[in-house]
């Protein structure tokens, strides 16, 4: 038996856009698409001063052909963020604090679930989330989202079963 611990109190209140940027984000991940996730990045703050967005670009697309082939690859979620991170350090970008917060949060959970179940990946497992949000406009995915959610529990809980075998 394990004990877990989880401290709720790193949370961010998130505009609509901050929250198409982040999903963007999630989206050229499960993709596999750098350039993509580079420009979700990009509109992390509304101001650039300093970054340099085509060195970003290129950064970003070789992590991604190196770390990050999408969905169903056994991309490894922690180390593509600690990637991306690594690239907005060197290319100088920035990003608002809402995102950083979202980000930890983020490897933070991976971190967790690669601890408790190594066999689990966390962009795999949020992929038929992330599919019907790309695919449904915001009412429709609002409406379906209890339905979406527990069609996910239902497939961790297969996943698990499985691992238990």
């Amino acid at each position: 038996p394990k004990i877990v611990f989880v401290d709720l109190g790193m949370v961010a209140v998130l505009t609509r856009e901050e929250q198409s940027n982040y999903l963007g984000l999630l989206h050229a991940m499960g993709a596999g698409d750098g350039r993509a996730a580079a420009r979700c990045v990009l509109r992390f703050s509304s101001e650039q001063p300093r970054a340099d967005p085509a060195g970003f670009e290129a950064t970003m697309e070789q992590l991604f052909l190196q770390r990050c082939r999408g969905y169903g690859t056994a991309s490894d979620f922690g180390a593509v963020v600690r990637g991306v991170l690594a690239a907005v350090r060197e290319h100088r970008v920035r990003v608002e604090p809402n995102y950083m917060t979202l980000i930890i949060n983020a490897m933070c959970l991976d971190a967790m679930a690669r601890k408790l179940q190594p066999s689990y990946n966390v962009l795999d497992a949020a992929r038929p989330l992330l599919r019907l949000h790309e695919r449904m406009p915001r009412p429709l995915f609002r409406l379906l989202l209890p339905l979406a959610r527990a069609a996910k529990a239902l497939r961790d809980k297969r996943h698990m079963h499985r691992v238990a075998k």
